[in-house]
Order: structure tokens, then C-alpha cells, then sequence
């Protein structure tokens, strides 16, 4: 799950329920129970009254679009469901992502809270639908993303990853945009290497540089270049002593040079050993990138320009099964029209609910209005 679906559920697991949620007893499995009041995070609060003018109705219409389903006439759990947004965007033309998920308690217990088995999310990056916590970053700093495996399309949306309810896996990740439109571009062969160089290496092989650094001496030479500083901080040490019992100095002074003494002939020992397994370190720095840059020099411009997938980190094929499309963002789908809440693009995800829940779950999934959902994002 992207860290930023978990914000609704992490948040309430750490203890932000409120005195009177605490107070409420257990339910039995048949009970009806109502929903517990709504939770809107302070980053909804934050946002300006303008954005949360256009914000409060779509938030509201997805609301409504779960209530209409079995999850609202709860039995034997309840539902709190929650609000939140993205921080302010960092230009007007960027979208402002905002969050509609339902918290559920089963058996009505604050003490047994099951996470969010819906999420919906208003103008999603492709970090919400992709692999990993972040992104890749280029050499012009833009995310590069590892798309997660895209499976049928359902309800007529855009895109569709992964399954409903099918063990081991993240579950159900549906997108729909404006227009059918995609939200994002292939990132090329070559560009996936240079980012990949990048990523080991670090800009202008910062990375690699300190490495070289390091194995560049033993803990030998460097004990050696460090003996007048080793002397002094002695000597310092002495005079202290000496200031509060000089009777003490002598014999201190013997054992300090003499453990200084078996450091070194210790340091001396393993000198050899050592600077193999600098070596290889000095050898190994760029080998990776070097893989990389001899990889791209092979390569016709056909294959350059060729989309990128991964297996695990690797290129392979286009369509290698359980690879990953890597993609980056597609800037003119991203450019707000209007104000940065004007709904892009709207992600479902519904990650496998907890055995208890399976029936209803599912229930939930048969129910939902998918099609007046895909309504709310316009072109």
C-alpha cells in the first residue's frame, strides 16, 4: 500500500480515536450499527476555503457512493470514515491529491481496527499506483516509476493493477482520468539506464568518489598519519592528571604508549587482508555503472528510444511477465486547468480485506457505483 493511503489507517492504529469511540461496547456479529463519526485530517482543514469548496463535494458524493452499498448498513463492525489532502502544491499549475478511506472496526472494537478496505483518492501521482515508497529520481531530478503489472481493464477505466481479492498480492488498484487520458509517458531504455547510473553513483560520481576515498588507505596508514595528533591528545590527557595526581603520570603514560604500541603492530597484522578487500571495493565503485554505460553504448538509437521494463531492477523485454513499464509522469495531464482540486484523475484501491470481512468485502465490490464514480472525472 503507498505510504500515503496508510496515512487514515496508521493514524487511527496509533491511539487518534476520540474519549467518546473508547466508551462504545462491543457489537455482535448480526447487530446493525451505525457509522462512528467522520475523521478529517488537519491537512483537509489546511487547505485554502476555496480549494475546499470544490473538494467537500466530491468527497461527499464518494461518501454517499459507500453508503449505498453493504458497507452502509454495517453488522457485527462499523465504519469510521475519514477525509484527508496533500499538502499545498508546490505551483499553482500542480494538482492537490485528496483522500476519501474507510476505517473499519471490527466488532465495533477500537482495540481491533482493520485498516481501510477502500481508499479513494482524488488526483493520485503515479507513485500511488506504482512499486516502492518513492520514486527514481533523473538526472533532471524528475520521478521516474515502476508501474505495477496492469491487469483486465474493469468499469471502463483507464487502468487497472493487480486483483480484487486474490491471495498474496496488494489487491485492486483502479484508475480512471479525464478523457481516458494517460497520466503518465514510457521513460526510454537509455534514460532508465543514466537514472540507474545515477541512483549508484551519485551526481558527478559522488557516490563512487567517496568509496575510493575510503579504500584509498588501510587503518594502518591512516593509524600511522595519525600519531603527532594521537601524541598530543595524550599529552593532554597527562596534564590533566598530572594537575590532580602526578604520582600517576609515569606508569599512566607506559601503559598509554604501550596499548598504542599493540594497536598498531594489530593494525599491522591485517594490513595485507585489508587492502584485498579495499581493492575489490576500488574495483567495484563504478563496476556497476560501467555494466550500464557498456550496455547503452551496445544499443542501436532504436533501442535507445525503446520503452524501458524491469524485473528487478533489470531490463528486459517489453512485456516480460511480472515486469514492471517504468513510466514518469505526463506533464500536460498533470497541469491544473482551473485550480489544483479539479479532479484529473481518481484512484480505487482496495487491498484484500481481513478474513471476517471477505463476504462483505466482496459484497462491497459488486455494489459499488463504478459508473457514477468514473462520472465525477471529466475531461
Amino acid at each position: 500500500m503507498p505510504a500515503r493511503s496508510l496515512a487514515i489507517a496508521g493514524l487511527v492504529a496509533i491511539g487518534l480515536v476520540t474519549s467518546s469511540l473508547e466508551a462504545q461496547q462491543a457489537c455482535g456479529p448480526n447487530e446493525p450499527v451505525a457509522w462512528w463519526p467522520r475523521r478529517v485530517f488537519d491537512t483537509y482543514n489546511a487547505a485554502s476555503p476555496r480549494d475546499r469548496a470544490v473538494m467537500e463535494p466530491m468527497l461527499s458524493a464518494v461518501e454517499a457512493l459507500v453508503r449505498k452499498t453493504s458497507y452502509g448498513t454495517p453488522r457485527g463492525f462499523t465504519v469510521r470514515p475519514a477525509w484527508s489532502s496533500g499538502v499545498k502544491p508546490t505551483s499553482p499549475s500542480a494538482p492537490r491529491f485528496y483522500e476519501f478511506g474507510t476505517v473499519i472496526f471490527y466488532a465495533c472494537s477500537v482495540y481491533d481496527e482493520h485498516g481501510s478496505d477502500l481508499t479513494i483518492t482524488f488526483n493520485p501521482d503515479p507513485q500511488s499506483w506504482s512499486e516502492g515508497d518513492r520514486p527514481m529520481l533523473d538526472e533532471n531530478g524528475d520521478g521516474l516509476y515502476y508501474e505495477r503489472v496492469r491487469s483486465e481493464p474493469l468499469f471502463g477505466a483507464t487502468a487497472t493493477f493487480g486483483h480484487f481479492e486474490q491471495e498474496n498480492t496488494e489487491g485492486l488498484f483502479v484508475l480512471f482520468t479525464a478523457g481516458g487520458e494517460s497520466p503518465t509517458v514510457p521513460v526510454t531504455r537509455e534514460e532508465y539506464l543514466r537514472a540507474s547510473i545515477l541512483t549508484l553513483e551519485g551526481k558527478n560520481q559522488e557516490k563512487v568518489k567517496e568509496v575510493l576515498a575510503f579504500a584509498s588507505k588501510t587503518q594502518y596508514q591512516r593509524w600511522l598519519e595519525d600519531a603527532p595528533g594521537r601524541k598530543n591528545r595524550r599529552e593532554e590527557m597527562l596534564a590533566g592528571v598530572a594537575s590532580v595526581d602526578p604520582s600517576r603520570v609515569a606508569q599512566l603514560r607506559a601503559d598509554l604508549e604501550n596499548a598504542d604500541r599493540l594497536a598498531g603492530e594489530t593494525l599491522k597484522k591485517e594490513e595485507a587482508q585489508e587492502r584485498e578487500v579495499l581493492d575489490k571495493a576500488i574495483a567495484g565503485a563504478t563496476a556497476p555503472g560501467d555494466k550500464m554505460r557498456a550496455q547503452i553504448a551496445a544499443m542501436t538509437p532504436g533501442e535507445r528510444a525503446s520503452p524501458a521494463w524491469a524485473f528487478s531492477t533489470e531490463l528486459v523485454p517489453a512485456g516480460t511477465p511480472n515486469a514492471n513499464a517504468v513510466v514518469r509522469s505526463r506533464p500536460e495531464f498533470y497541469r491544473a486547468r482551473t485550480s489544483p482540486v479539479v479532479v484529473r484523475a481518481i484512484l480505487v484501491r482496495m487491498p484484500n480485506a481481513r478474513r471476517e470481512m471477505k463476504t462483505v468485502h466482496h459484497q462491497l465490490f459488486r455494489e459499488f457505483d463504478w459508473a457514477a464514480l468514473k462520472r465525477m472525472v471529466k475531461p
